[in-house]
Formats: structure tokens, sequence, C-alpha cells
């Protein structure tokens, strides 16, 4: 027996705090829920659970990024559905306006209400913002402005001459009916009537006559013809003057028309074309993966007048409104057609929020089954060393009474 190293306390006390030791890891488990608080705890299960932890991280910010592509795109969208409304609009004007029970005067009036909504289209492609920024005005970045205004150039002069040919028109025909309503004619049509009438009534008379008075009347009566053939001469004239006006006006006017279906409408299709092609549709990446590359692109093109097409549309006219029909339809298409592409990429970018809320979800469960603790598991492990701490504790104040039982062979 040996008094100087008590070897049964000191295991007794090792034990001891072995036991206190992983009564103390288990308690931070419970406590904490996780099987890995540590790298100690387990060094390869900590490091696949942080990448999954920013994975995860990942998964769930690109859900929310493809949400916020897809309340941008309903945005655009909601903004074209208003636009295809007023392309409705416009198309039942111009139809309206070719039908011929309608006056000049009526279709000026409808003309007002088309060109109201064509500076309304403008209006809305600029409005439509999503976070400050702008959804129907194409690529701002200034690529192709010098081609658009060049385009907007050669269009302006063919607007100029085509209003230089309308106006010549207007005042052709203004000629003509000038002469038409000039005092002139108006006083030799009044004589003529008045000739007509006095002639008509000698004719009567001379019915009722003696031949010597009756041959007397018409005698008069030749005389006034001669009067009337004169006038009538005179007013064929006046007439003639305002026919050749007119016909002039004709040609005028038929000459405008074919400006308008030509040179004006081939200006805007070209100014049309330079605003898609040069300056480009304006472009959105949404981040859609939680990894470099995870990407859905998404452009929008310019959906004012002039990339439409309609920067030059009236309906004042019939030729016009058949004109604006044809342009009206092909703007029509364009806007479905951007629709359609924004349907698409909208049930895509639906499609791809489920996946993600998917994987993040699995991939959840797969980090717990890493990291977290086996609640029931840990309160066994708990209770076993819970019970042997007691124990070790026990037996080190057994143990260290061994040394006093030496004092009784000293007696």
């Amino acid at each position: 027996m040996k008094i100087n190293n008590n070897l049964i306390a000191m295991n007794a006390q090792r034990n001891l705090g072995i036991n206190q030791g992983e009564q103390g890891g288990i308690m931070e488990k419970l406590s904490s829920g996780l099987r890995i608080n540590r790298a100690g705890d387990d060094a390869a299960g900590l490091a696949i659970s942080e990448k999954m932890r920013n994975q995860i991280k990942g998964l769930q910010q690109a859900s929310r990024n493809a949400e916020d592509g897809i309340s941008l795109i309903q945005t655009a969208e909601g903004a074209l559905a208003e636009s295809h409304e007023m392309l409705k609009r416009m198309r039942e004007m111009a139809i309206q306006a070719m039908n011929d029970t309608y006056t000049e005067e009526d279709r000026k009036k409808l003309d007002l209400e088309a060109q109201q909504l064509i500076t309304e289209l403008d209006e809305l492609a600029i409005k439509a913002e999503f976070n400050e920024q702008k959804l129907l005005t194409g690529d701002e970045t200034g690529s192709g402005l010098k081609s658009v205004a060049d385009g907007t150039l050669s269009l302006a002069r063919q607007l100029g001459s085509y209003y230089s040919k309308i106006g010549s028109y207007e005042t052709v025909l203004g000629s003509a009916y000038g002469i038409e309503a000039s005092l002139p004619l108006a006083q030799k049509k009044d004589q003529l009537l008045e000739l007509e009438q006095k002639i008509a009534a000698l004719e009567v008379k001379a019915t009722g006559e003696t031949p010597v008075n009756g041959q007397a009347v018409l005698v008069s009566v030749s005389e006034l013809r001669v009067s009337v053939a004169v006038l009538q001469a005179s007013i064929a004239s006046y007439e003639a003057m305002a026919a050749e006006q007119k016909e002039f006006a004709a040609r005028l006017k038929k000459e405008s028309i074919e400006i308008e279906e030509t040179r004006v409408t081939d200006a805007s299709k070209y100014l049309q074309a330079t605003m898609n092609e040069k300056v480009g549709p304006n472009e959105f990446t949404f981040q859609v993966g939680a990894n470099k590359g995870q990407t859905v692109e998404l452009s929008i093109k310019c959906m004012n007048a002039t990339a439409l097409g309609l920067s030059t549309t009236k309906i004042d006219s019939p030729e016009s409104a058949g004109i604006a029909l044809s342009s009206i339809d092909a703007a029509i298409e364009i806007v479905s057609r951007q629709r359609a592409e924004l349907g698409a990429v909208q049930n895509r970018l639906e499609h791809t929020v489920k996946n993600l809320n998917n994987t993040a979800e699995n991939l959840q469960s797969a980090e717990s089954q890493i990291r977290d603790a086996d609640m029931a598991q840990e309160m066994v492990n708990f209770t076993r060393y819970n019970i042997l701490g007691q124990a070790s504790q026990a037996m080190l104040a057994q143990a260290n009474q061994i040394p006093s039982q030496i004092l009784q062979l000293l007696q």
C-alpha cells in the first residue's frame, strides 16, 4: 500500500474528467441542436455542410432574383397590353375612315384621336419603368443614335415634300372653288336663268297670238336665244377654268398619295429598321443560379411610335387610312411578338423558381443530415455520461479514503 501516489484516485479522477468533458460536449449539442459546432467535431462534415450552406443561400437569393425578374416582365407586359388596346382602337378608326360615308371633316376628327394615341404610345414607352430602369425605350447607351438622327432627317425631308404637294393641291383646289363661287359667274348664271324664264314666257305667249304677232314674238325669242348662247359660252369658259384647276388639283393629290405610299413610307420603314437594328433592344440578365453563368437573358425592343413604324401614320383621307391600316397591322404584330417573348421568359422563370426552391429544400435536408444533432441519440448519450460522471465522482470519493486505511497498520 502506498500513500505518495494514490493511483486508484488518479484513475477515478481521469475518468471523471473524461465523462465531464463528454457530458459538456453533449450538452452543447443539445443546446444548439447541431451535431457539428466546431471543426473538431467533424472536420470533413463541417467542410461539406459549409459548402452546402453557401449553395443554399445562393439558391434562395437566385429564387428571389427570378421572382424580381417575373415582376419586371409583368410590368413591361402590362404596358404593352395597353399599347395593344390603343393599336386596336387605331385600327378600328382607320377602317372607319376608309368608308365614304364620312366627310373629310369627319376624317380629320378621327385623325385627331389617332394622333393623340400615337403620342401616348411614345409616352407609355418612356413611362414604363421598373426600379427606375426604362423598359420599352430600347438600348439607351447611345449606340446607333446618329443613325437614328439621320433616318429622322431623311423622313422629315420626305414629309416636307409630301406636305408641300398637299399645300399645292389645297391651293389649286381652292382656286377652282373660287372660280365657281366668283361674283361674275354667279351674275351670269342669274342672267341666264332670267333669260330662260323670259323665253319660256314668250313661247307661251306666241301660241295665243295671231300668226303675224306670234311670228314677231318668235323673232324676239330667237334674239334672246342668241344672248343665252353667249351667256352659256361665258359660263362654260368659267366652268372649264374651274374644271382645269380641279383636274390639276387631282393630279397633285395623286402625286401626294404616291409620295406618301412610296417615299414617306419607305423613309418611315428605314427609320423603324434603324431603331431596331442600330439602337437595339434593352437587355436584361437575371442571375437565377447559385453559381456564375447560371443566367436567363431577356431582350425588350423599343416600343415607341417610331420603332412600331407609326411616326407618320394618319387617317385624314381614305388613301392615308389604307396606308395606316397596313402600318398598324405590322405594329400589332410587333407588339404581339414581344408580348409572346415576355410570356415565354416569364413561364421559364416561374419554373426556375420552383426548381430553385425544390433544390434548396433538398440541399437543406442533406445539410441537416450532416450537421444537425439527433436529439434522441444525444439524450441517450447524455444520460449515459451523466450516470458515468456520478459513478466516477462516487468512486473518486471512495479512492480518496484508501490511504487512510494505512494508519491502521501503524497502530
